[in-house]
């Protein structure tokens, strides 16, 4: 008799652990990340820095914890910036999250072919973000993303 009861027993543990582990994800989806927006914040003669705001969005149903990233983005099919940024943030399940970035760069090589300056500054320009986030359970999840960036971003925060 007591033996018909602990295969019972038995049979609801493993019951419940098999239920409690269809529910653990066996990797974590990448996340959406995308320009929200850059500034120019040094103005040089061959170079100039410029602050990028990554936006960031978990897809996942649990959690992201970022321990760096390492991105490239291109402004008309040209290399603008790329790097690593060992910031760590963690993305809220289902949520957002903000990363801003210091780069240096030469934008007028990158939109040089423009020699009106009015259409340059009232233009928008096709941009692609790609790149890896490592996440600290050890996994390294890419992201692509393509959009259009104004030249000048009108009411924005940083």
């Amino acid at each position: 008799m007591v033996i018909k009861y602990f295969r019972q027993w038995i049979l609801i543990i493993i019951v419940g652990i098999l239920a409690g582990c269809a529910n653990l994800p066996l990797q974590p989806i990448s996340p959406q990340v995308s320009l929200a927006d850059f500034r120019l914040v040094n103005l040089g003669l061959i170079e100039q820095n410029y602050l990028l705001k990554l936006h960031l969005k978990n897809p996942n149903p649990f959690p992201l914890p970022i321990n760096s990233l390492n991105y490239q983005l291109q402004i008309n099919d040209q290399i603008f910036a790329k790097g690593m940024s060992n910031k760590a943030v963690s993305i809220p399940a289902s949520g957002e999250e903000f990363l801003v970035l210091q780069v240096a760069s030469n934008l007028m090589r990158t939109i040089g072919q423009f020699s009106d300056f009015k259409t340059l500054i009232n233009r928008n320009f096709n941009y692609q973000l790609s790149g890896n986030v490592n996440v600290i359970s050890g996994f390294q999840l890419p992201f692509e993303y393509q959009g259009e960036v104004p030249l000048l971003w009108k009411d924005s925060e940083f």
